[in-house]
């Protein structure tokens, strides 16, 4: 019998311990007004982070989520990520989160030319075959509009990393969780060439 694939499998997502979270915001914020992307929000680990790197550049604590935005596909974990700010102390509101496919967002953002000034995630990890055909299809419409060329073996964090780098400022920075496939497998060969050209 075939086994049955869980529901964290299917939608890719996997939680980041909080010392790799901070790394991340500390790396990417680095002003107390940088406008912030989280593309995949989860329970909002990464959003914390976020708001406290803002907090410790100087950011008012009563605004600072003001600058922060998040897209969480799944309601219940965009639930537990605004349950996880709302213990946070001394913020008046909680980073705006928005539910919903990431890649349609960005197309909404690209059309309306908002780039942002730090964008960090953890992407999900789904293969083609667990990849919604309706988010597939506006992944991939990204990678070509990038100049890369998708295909069956493409894992959703490929399509992830490079519509974030098509909403983020040229002076910003990225920061994500990906997996060592980057430097291992074939259909990485494009991506690693296009972060190259776009990062260095």
């Amino acid at each position: 019998m075939k086994p049955v694939a869980t529901y964290q499998k299917l939608r890719g997502g996997y939680y980041t311990p909080k010392p790799i979270a901070d790394f991340l915001a500390q790396w990417a914020i680095q002003t107390p007004n940088a406008n912030i992307l989280e593309p995949s929000c989860g329970d909002g680990m990464l959003l914390e982070a976020a708001v406290e790197t803002l907090i410790s550049r100087g950011a008012e604590r009563a605004t600072a989520s003001s600058f922060i935005q998040g897209i969480e596909f799944d309601p219940q974990e965009a639930l537990k990520a605004s349950e996880r700010l709302q213990m946070l102390s001394g913020l008046q509101t909680i980073p705006r989160i928005d539910i919903g496919d990431f890649f349609s967002y960005c197309q909404r953002y690209l059309a309306k030319d908002t780039l942002f000034d730090a964008i960090i995630g953890n992407p999900p990890f789904i293969r083609y075959q667990n990849f919604p055909e309706n988010h597939r299809e506006i992944a991939f419409y990204l990678m070509q509009r990038a100049g890369l060329r998708p295909n069956r073996l493409t894992n959703a964090w490929v399509p992830f990393l490079v519509a974030a780098t098509l909403v983020l400022n040229k002076t910003g920075r990225l920061a994500m969780v990906i997996p060592a496939e980057l430097l291992q497998v074939t259909y990485a060969a494009e991506l690693q060439l296009f972060l190259s050209q776009n990062y260095c």
